[in-house]
Formats: C-alpha cells, structure tokens, sequence
C-alpha cells in the first residue's frame, strides 16, 4: 500500500481515474513503498537513476522532479553561488530567496540541473516559483522564465507548472508555441494558515479565483491539477470532490512538507 499507516486518505487518490502523487519532501527511502501510481512527482536530485528505474519497475508509470527556478534554497549544494542574484527574502520560507532568473549566470545552472534529472530518466518537471514574475514584474524576469521553459522544452519532457497564476495567464494569452502540459495549483479549495500552523478551507473568492485560472489553463490544452493541504477527513473528501466536479486531477496531503505521513 502506498501509506500504511494513513489508511483514509486512500480512496482521495485511488478512486481518482488518474492517481496523482506528489512527495516532493521525500527521499530514496520511499522507493519500496510507492506502487501502482499514474504519476509521481519527487524531488528527484535525492534519487539516483536506479531509484528512478526501481520505482517504474514498482508500477510508477511517470515520474516527473521537482524544479525550483524562480528562488534559490539553502539546503541546496549551489545557494551560496547565486547570493548576488537574490531579490529578496520568501515569505513563510526562511531557506528560501527569490532569485533573477534573467541572470546568465543561473540560466545555465538550471540548464545543468535539468540535463542531470533528464541522465536520471524522468519523465518531465514540476516547475516552481514562476511566482518570481508575480514578485518581480519585469519582462527580464518573464524572458528569462521563457528562456528556461524553452531549454526544458528542447529535452523532449512534459513541463507541469506549480503555481504561477500571474505569469501563466499572460503566458497562455500572449504566447503563439505554449511548451507546458499542465498547472498545477495549491490550496484552491483548502488553505494553510503559517502563522497559526492550521489547515482549513479556502475563502469561497479567492477558491472561485483559482477555478476560474485552471479552467482558463484547461481552455488552452493544459491538464489542470490541483494540490491540497487538510488533516480534517470530510474537508479532504470535499477538497477531492471539489476537484473532480470541475476536471483536476487532484492529490491531498496531510503536511505542507509532502511527505507520506506527519
């Protein structure tokens, strides 16, 4: 079973045509407990090629990795690299900085990392923080997310976007050759309060913001996908619900960390 220990939350993704999961707070460890899966996303720099490979041979028929583009982390081996191309500090995630994604410099650094995850044998990215846009409106800012798209693009891999609603709206109305696949949205009928460390539902305003942007996203070919936060069983039911009602392909968690269980 994929979660031993979390028995409810399986019929919220095996009663689903498509079974979404994402566990990108996992490591290697989890590989012998994930089968049976349409579409995993991990954070694939903690796996190895033979992970990647254990996991298909385990019924995991697409892998996608995890891709931050838009901030650098400083749990990751190459933060202390980019520090002069920091914007400024991300809000609720103290390990994180936004970063100018129009810098040369850290263009070529995720084209390294991209073609590293590609020798791994994954089936496309879950890119975040496109947000960097929101943050920073500049077109050297949304250039350089183009350009990093585009570089994902030419390596024959799916690109799933994780948030980003600012960005991606003017993406898909403006741009003539769209490269992404899917979207994928947080918290739209679920939300997390940081500061209080509780999960509850979405504000119906800005739950009808967020349907309205997938449905947009689907009206242009993408898959919409949608990734929910709840610990409560009925707000999980109605957050999967939620999502079937209106087309997403939906996975709920019961962490912000993405982990099999707390």
């Amino acid at each position: 079973p994929l979660i031993e220990e979390n028995e409810d939350i399986l019929p919220l993704i095996f009663d689903e045509a498509e079974k979404y999961v994402v566990l990108i707070g996992e490591d290697s460890e989890i590989t012998e407990k994930l089968s049976d899966i349409d579409l995993l996303v991990i954070d694939a720099e903690y796996f190895s090629q033979n992970d990647i490979a254990r996991l298909r041979e385990n019924g995991i028929r697409e892998i996608y990795s995890y891709i931050n583009i838009g901030s650098i982390e400083s749990f990751r081996s190459y933060d202390t690299d980019f520090e002069k191309y920091t914007l400024g500090a991300y809000e609720n995630w103290p390990e994180e900085k936004w970063i100018d994604v129009s810098a040369p410099e850290w263009q070529a650094c995720t084209a390294s990392r991209v073609d590293a995850l590609v020798q791994k044998g994954v089936d496309g990215f879950f890119v975040d923080n496109t947000d960097v846009y929101y943050n920073y409106p500049q077109e050297s800012i949304y250039d350089g997310i183009l350009t990093i798209l585009d570089y994902m693009n030419h390596t024959g891999r799916k690109i799933i976007l994780n948030g980003g609603d600012c960005f991606v709206k003017k993406y898909l109305t403006t741009e003539k050759n769209v490269l992404i696949d899917g979207v994928n949205q947080e918290n739209v009928f679920t939300a997390y309060d940081f500061s209080k460390d509780v999960y509850t539902k979405n504000d119906q305003s800005t739950r009808e913001y967020y349907t309205e942007y997938l449905d947009l996203a689907m009206s242009h070919g993408c898959t919409a996908y949608t990734l929910e936060y709840a610990t409560v069983p009925s707000i999980r039911r109605q957050a999967a619900a939620y999502a079937g009602k209106h087309g997403y392909i939906c996975y709920v968690s019961d962490n912000i960390g993405l982990c099999l269980g707390r």
